[in-house]
């Protein structure tokens, strides 16, 4: 299940989110999670407003 492209596409379409067609496709393929990785977000940091921080010290 979900082997090509083109059937995740029908789900995404379908209105399923891609997270859980992430999870589907791990259960259905039956792979096994060994180590969960580690998920960074992305932070904007405004150093104009910030100039005596020691980030924008370091970004110099």
């Amino acid at each position: 299940m979900l082997e090509t492209p083109q059937e995740r596409v029908r789900l995404l379409k379908a209105g399923i989110d891609g997270k859980t067609i992430e999870k589907l496709y791990i259960i259905y393929n039956n792979f096994k999670i060994v180590h969960t990785p580690l998920l960074f977000e992305l932070v904007e940091i405004n150093t104009e407003e910030n100039k005596n921080s020691a980030i924008s010290q370091e970004a110099k």
